[in-house]
């Protein structure tokens, strides 16, 4: 067994290992390693140019957002200015329609007070006129005497102004 032989096989194993170990080692010396360090070197690069990109896409979103926060600040100041002067014009137009209404119902309330006064007056003067009318039938019925319509008109009239 070689195992058991170790002086004769000695040597030549070593010589073995040593060729074994430099091809290998120049295998990889020349051919994996640059492959992996090519590889490598892609992707530092694709990573940093990722990285680059992100940073550029970063600003521009951070740019398309303040010029979308000052769209949205500029939208709500030129809402509430329009709130504001919409308020006002609604304020202002009733106003105007409150004094129309308040002049209209004033004008009817006037009108309304003088067909009132003509309607008492008209209804005096009725009363007036029937209550001389009531005190000649009364004076005739009564005492027997013939009284004319002026004479009862002035009798009412005296009889009404002493109670007022």
């Amino acid at each position: 067994m070689p195992q058991i032989q170790q002086l004769g096989t000695y040597p030549s194993q070593v010589f073995w290992l040593f060729v074994t170990f430099v091809v290998l080692f120049l295998i990889m010396r020349f051919a994996v390693i640059p492959k992996i360090t090519q590889v490598l070197e892609q992707r530092r690069d694709k990573m940093e140019g990722d990285l680059e990109r992100a940073a550029a896409l970063k600003e521009e979103a951070e740019a398309t957002l303040a010029e979308y926060e000052a769209a949205v600040a500029s939208g709500r100041a030129k809402a509430q200015e329009v709130i504001r002067q919409t308020g006002e014009d609604m304020s202002n137009r009733a106003t105007a329609e409150h004094q129309a209404l308040g002049q209209r119902l004033s004008g009817q309330v006037r009108e309304a007070e003088a067909r009132i006064a003509g309607a008492r007056d008209a209804a005096l003067a009725d009363i007036q006129s029937m209550s001389a009318e009531v005190a000649q039938a009364a004076a005739e019925r009564l005492a027997g005497l013939k009284v004319d319509k002026k004479s009862a008109d002035a009798a009412v009239k005296a009889a009404t102004q002493a109670r007022v």
